[in-house]
């Protein structure tokens, strides 16, 4: 197998090594995630490369977490906190800045309402996984409008190939 290139490139400030291996993570953190239908998992990266926190998609801390709330859709629904979410929340009760940081979100778009904390909490850049269905595709637009407005940058990476497009 050919070594990776470890270099930064023009078109986008994190190693193609780097950028699997920060997925490979966000994928064992979806892991955790109780829901029976999506496992969602996202990490925040520093400017130096630390991991400063991460997050999937759950209930509240202390919010009784039963397989029977979370079959329920009406209810998980209005229980859930976005992996995203989580991630920036989980930095804020670690007394962790943000600010400047990239994250990397695993296995679903991020919704319109998670791009707000985001634009709020000062992330610079976004990298998803994941291509956009019908179902997410008004929410990926509202997303990367507020994006573009904020000058957040948003890429998706596709593992397949290595390919990292812009989306904003």
């Amino acid at each position: 197998m050919q070594e990776e290139k470890e270099s930064k490139d023009e078109q986008h400030p994190v190693s193609l090594k780097w950028i699997r291996r920060y997925f490979k993570i966000a994928e064992q953190v979806s892991s955790w995630s109780k829901d029976p239908s999506s496992k969602i998992g996202a990490i925040i990266v520093g400017d130096k490369g630390q991991i400063i926190s991460q997050g999937y998609n759950g209930f509240p801390r202390g919010v009784d977490d039963s397989d029977e709330r979370y079959n329920q859709r009406e209810i998980k629904y209005k229980l859930v906190v976005h992996a995203e979410m989580n991630a920036i929340l989980n930095a804020l009760y670690n007394g962790s800045s943000v600010d400047g940081a990239t994250l990397y979100v695993h296995n679903l778009p991020v919704c319109h309402e998670c791009a707000k904390a985001i634009i709020q909490a000062g992330i610079a850049r976004v990298y998803i996984d994941t291509n956009i269905n019908e179902r997410w595709q008004e929410s990926w637009h509202y997303t990367k409008t507020m994006f573009s407005e904020a000058k957040v940058e948003c890429y998706y990476f596709n593992e397949s190939d290595g390919s990292i497009t812009r989306q904003c």
